[in-house]
C-alpha cells in the first residue's frame, strides 16, 4: 500500500490499513429500524465507516466504526466531538460486532436481501441486536467507480460518503451522506439524493429527526439545512485534488453554518465495479461481454489530433464533465481501402480516433496488463477491425486467462508518419517531425500506466505485443527513449526490426512531394493549407502504399530516424545494446508471404521467376538463384515467397533476437508451422498467429483448438513473468547468439529448431542490410 494511503488513514481514521475484503461495502439498514444504518467502506484490511443514528432527544448523530476487515469483525463505536480549538475528542460509547448470518435473529424474513448481518451493539445503555441488509449500492453505473469515503486531508474529522446506482426505471442516482460537527461540536449527519446529471452537481442536504432514537422515523421528518456544489472526477491520488471539490454551507437550527470550500481525496479503496471504472479524466461505463469479463471501449488516451493538433505530438486527454459511455467501439483512424488477406477497413473512420479498449477479468487484481498493437503496414488496420462482422482483436480471449487486455488505435499513413519542413520546431514537445503514430503509442502507454490500476491492472507489469507493423512498433518502442520504463516485457510477432529506416532529411523530401501533390506549395501558410485538407481527400490524393513486395511505386509512410523520437533505426539500436532491458518473445510464421504477395506479382513460370530475381537483384541475382533454386520448390511461386519470407521477416528477426540476447536480456523465439485444414493452400500464413490468439473460429478443428489454447496460455505465462509455455511444461529454450534455439509452434509436435534458416540468413548478411 502506498505511503499516501497510510497517511490518509492516520489523518482521518487514527488507524492502519492493508488489504482484505469480507463484508460488502455500502449502506446497510434494518427494515424494522429504517432511518438508521451502517455506512461501511474499506481501506486495505481496515473496515471503517459510521453508524448513523439519533441522539436520545431526536437530532441525528454518527458514531465512528473502525475494525479489522475479517469475516465477523468487531470493534468500538466511538463518538468524536470537535472542541473549540478545532481538535477532536474521542469517547468510546460501546462496542459493535457484525456477524454474517443466513437468517435474522428476530425471525422476520428479509425477502430479496442479498446478504444479512447480525449487528450486536448498544445505544444509550441499551443492548440491541439488529438485522442489517444491503441498501446501496444496487445496479452499478459509471459514477459507481467514484463511490466511497471522501475527505479533506487538511481537516480530519468530517467527510462525505458517496454511493451511485441505477434505479428500476433506468435513472442514475447519487446518494451522499455528509458527516460533520454542528456549532457546539456535536457529530451530525445529513443526506442528499439526486439524479446524476454530470460530474459536478448542485445538492440540497436534509437532516432527519426522530422522537424515538432506536426506531424508524414515522413519518420521516426531514429538514433542509443547506446546499453544496460537489465535483468528483477521479480517485487517483496522483491527480490534481482540485478535480474533486466541495463547496458547502450547512446550518442546523439556525446555528452558525458549517462552511467549507475545499479539495477532497478518496480515503477508501477505489470501488471495484464490474461495469464501471475510474480514470484521471472521469469515470467510464462498460459492458459485460462474457461471464466475469467486462469491456470498456472508446476511451480517449489523447485529445483528438484535429485542426492545429494534426501532425502534433499527442496531447493528454482533457477532463470530462460527464461520465464516458464505454459500451460502444469508436472509429478507426483514416486509411485507404483495405488490401491484402485481412482487408476489412473500419466502416467508421475519423481523425478523432486516439482511443483504446480495455477488457478486465473478474476479481480485484492486480492482473498483468497486455497491450495489443495492431498491424497493417502503419497504413491500415485498427483496434476495432472486423472480420465476418465480429471484432477481430477480441480481448476477452486473453482476459479470461487472467490478464487485463488493452487494444489501441494510432495514426496511420501520412497522418501518422508524414515529416514536413514547416512542422520542424513548431512545438517543443516534438522539435522534429514525423513518427506521430509511434508517439500515439507512447502516449497510450503513459495513459495506461496512470489509469490501468482502476481496471484491475498492474501498471508495474505491462507487456506490449503486436503483429506485423504492430511488431515493428514493438521494436521501435523498445528503442525509443520516451518509451523507456512504460512496459516490462515485449512480444514481436512477424515483425521486422529494420536497420534501414529513412533519415529525417529523406522524410522531409517526401513531405515536399506531398505538399506539392496537395496544392499547398504556393500557399501563404503551407502548414495551414495542409491542415485544412480533409483527411479522406488527403489519403485519396496521396494514395499511400501498402507494401507487398520488394519494391513498390508511390509514397510509403513509416518510421523515420528523426533524431528525437528515434535517434537511430530500431535494428541498429538493438545491435548497439540501446534497447529497453526487458524480456522479449519473438517469432515468425513459416509461410508469411502467402497472404502478402498478390497473385499478379507472383511469377507464373520458372523462367519468369528467374527473370524477376535478376531484375530485382541484378548484382547478385545469379547467386540468389543458386540458394533459392526453383528446382528445390514445388513451384516458382513457392520459391519466390520463401525468398521474400527470409528477406522481410525471418532473417531480420533472427538478427534482432540475437542482438537483444547479446545485451543480456532473456529472449524466447518461435516458428509457427501450423497449417489449418480449411486454409491449407495458405500454409502457415502471415496473420495465422493473430487468428489463433484472438479468434474462436466455427471451422476450428481439434488441432487448431489445441494450438490456440496453448499459444494463448504461453503468451499469458510470459505476461506473468514466467517462461512462455510454463503452464503446459513446454520447456521453451532461451535464445542466444551461440545457441539460436526456436520452439516450433504446432499442434502435432514440439520441435526445437537450431538456428532456423541459418544458411539463407547468412547468405543475405553478405549483401543486404535488413
Amino acid at each position: 500500500m502506498s505511503m499516501l494511503r497510510r497517511v490518509l488513514c492516520t489523518l482521518l481514521l487514527f488507524g492502519a490499513c492493508a488489504q482484505a475484503q469480507q463484508i460488502e461495502s455500502g449502506l446497510w439498514y434494518d427494515r424494522t429500524h429504517s432511518g438508521h444504518g451502517l455506512d461501511l467502506h474499506r481501506a486495505g484490511d481496515t473496515l471503517f465507516g459510521t453508524l448513523y443514528t439519533y441522539e436520545f432527544t431526536g437530532p441525528p448523530r454518527w458514531l465512528w466504526i473502525q475494525m479489522a476487515d475479517v469475516a465477523a469483525p468487531s470493534g468500538n463505536l466511538t463518538r468524536y466531538n470537535r472542541l473549540p480549538d478545532g481538535s477532536l475528542a474521542a469517547t468510546v460509547e460501546t462496542t459493535i460486532a457484525l456477524t454474517p448470518v443466513s437468517e435474522c435473529p428476530d425471525g422476520i424474513a428479509r425477502d430479496g436481501a442479498r446478504a444479512l448481518l447480525r449487528m450486536d451493539f448498544a445505544l444509550e445503555g441499551r443492548a440491541l441486536v439488529w438485522c442489517m441488509e444491503p441498501l446501496l449500492p444496487q445496479a452499478p453505473v459509471a459514477a459507481s467507480a467514484l463511490s466511497g469515503a471522501w475527505y479533506n486531508p487538511d481537516e480530519p474529522g468530517w467527510g462525505l460518503f458517496v454511493h451511485a446506482w441505477r434505479s428500476a426505471n433506468g435513472t442514475e442516482f447519487s446518494y451522499r451522506t455528509i458527516y460533520f460537527h454542528d456549532a457546539e461540536g456535536d457529530p451530525r449527519w445529513a443526506f442528499a439524493q439526486d439524479p446524476i446529471t454530470g460530474l459536478t452537481q448542485q445538492q440540497l442536504y436534509y437532516t432527519p429527526y426522530t422522537e424515538c432514537f432506536t426506531c424508524s422515523p414515522s413519518p420521516p421528518l426531514t429538514i433542509p439545512i443547506g446546499g453544496a456544489t460537489l465535483t468528483l472526477t477521479s480517485p487517483d491520488p496522483a491527480a490534481n485534488y482540485d478535480l474533486n471539490r466541495i463547496n458547502l454551507s450547512l446550518s442546523i437550527d439556525g446555528d452558525p453554518p458549517f462552511e467549507r470550500d475545499v479539495a477532497l481525496a478518496l480515503l477508501s479503496d477505489p470501488r471495484v465495479v464490474a461495469t464501471a471504472a475510474a480514470t484521471r479524466q472521469g469515470p467510464v461505463s462498460g459492458v459485460e461481454v462474457a461471464p466475469g469479463i467486462s469491456s470498456f471501449r472508446k476511451i480517449p488516451f489523447a485529445q483528438p489530433p484535429v485542426d492545429q493538433l494534426r501532425w502534433r505530438a499527442p496531447q493528454p486527454p482533457e477532463i470530462r464533465s460527464q461520465a464516458l459511455d464505454g459500451t460502444v467501439f469508436g472509429p478507426g483512424c483514416p486509411q485507404p481501402p483495405g488490401a491484402g488477406f485481412f482487408n476489412g477497413a473500419p466502416a467508421t473512420q475519423s481523425e478523432d480516433c486516439l482511443q483504446l479498449n480495455v477488457w478486465r477479468p473478474a476479481g480485484a487484481g492486480p492482473f498483468p496488463v497486455m497491450v495489443w498493437i495492431h498491424g497493417g503496414g502503419l497504413t491500415q488496420g485498427s483496434a476495432v477491425q472486423l472480420s465476418g462482422g465480429e471484432l477481430f482483436y477480441d480481448g476477452a480471449r486473453l482476459a479470461e486467462l487472467g490478464v487485463v487486455l488493452v487494444s489501441l488505435n494510432y495514426r496511420l499513413g501520412p497522418l501518422g508518419y508524414l515529416a514536413q519542413r514547416d512542422l520542424v520546431a513548431e512545438a517543443p514537445d516534438h522539435p522534429r517531425s514525423g513518427n506521430y503514430g509511434l508517439l500515439d503509442q507512447i502516449q497510450a502507454l503513459r495513459w495506461i500506466g496512470e489509469n490501468i490500476g482502476y481496471f484491475g491492472g498492474d501498471n508495474r507489469n505491462i507487456t506490449i505485443f503486436g503483429e506485423s507493423a504492430g511488431a515493428l512498433s514493438v521494436c521501435a518502442l523498445l528503442t525509443a527513449p520516451a518509451a523507456q520504463g512504460l512496459f516490462q516485457r515485449a512480444i514481436s510477432q512477424s515483425g521486422h526490426c529494420s536497420r534501414t529506416s529513412p533519415s529525417l532529411n529523406q522524410a522531409l523530401q517526401q513531405g515536399d512531394r506531398v505538399s506539392a501533390a496537395l496544392g499547398c506549395d504556393g500557399a501563404p501558410d503551407r502548414l495551414a493549407c495542409l491542415r485544412a485538407v480533409d483527411a479522406q481527400t488527403l489519403i485519396a490524393e496521396i494514395n499511400p502504399v501498402i507494401s507487398t513486395g520488394l519494391a513498390s511505386d508511390g509514397e510509403s509512410f513509416g518510421l523515420i530516424n528523426d533524431g528525437f523520437v528515434l535517434p537511430t533505426s530500431p535494428g541498429l539500436a538493438l545491435a548497439g545494446g540501446a534497447a529497453a532491458a526487458v524480456p522479449l518473445l519473438i517469432g515468425v510464421n513459416d509461410d508469411e508471404q502467402t497472404t502478402l504477395t498478390p497473385a499478379n506479382l507472383l511469377p507464373a513460370t520458372v523462367a519468369g521467376y528467374e527473370a524477376a530475381i535478376r531484375n530485382l537483384l541484378p548484382q547478385i541475382g545469379s547467386l540468389v538463384l543458386q540458394i533459392y533454386a526453383a528446382a528445390g520448390y514445388s513451384s516458382p511461386q513457392a520459391a519466390y515467397q520463401d525468398l521474400l519470407d527470409d528477406l522481410r521477416f525471418t532473417c531480420a528477426n533472427r538478427r534482432a533476437a540475437a542482438d537483444h540476447a547479446a545485451a543480456g536480456n532473456p529472449v524466447y523465439a518461435y516458428v509457427l508451422t501450423e497449417v489449418l485444414p480449411d486454409l491449407a493452400a495458405l500454409e502457415s500464413f502471415h496473420g495465422l498467429d493473430v487468428v489463433l490468439l484472438f479468434a474462436n473460429r466455427q471451422q476450428a478443428q481439434a488441432g487448431e483448438i489445441l494450438l490456440r489454447d496453448r499459444i494463448r496460455r504461453a503468451w499469458v505465462d510470459f505476461a506473468y513473468s514466467l517462461p512462455p509455455g510454463n503452464t503446459e511444461g513446454l520447456a521453451w529454450p532461451l535464445y542466444d547468439s551461440d545457441q539460436r534455439l526456436s520452439l516450433e509452434l504446432s499442434s502435432t509436435r514440439r520441435f526445437v529448431f537450431e538456428d532456423y534458416r541459418q544458411l539463407y540468413c547468412e547468405f543475405w548478411n553478405q549483401f543486404v542490410t535488413l
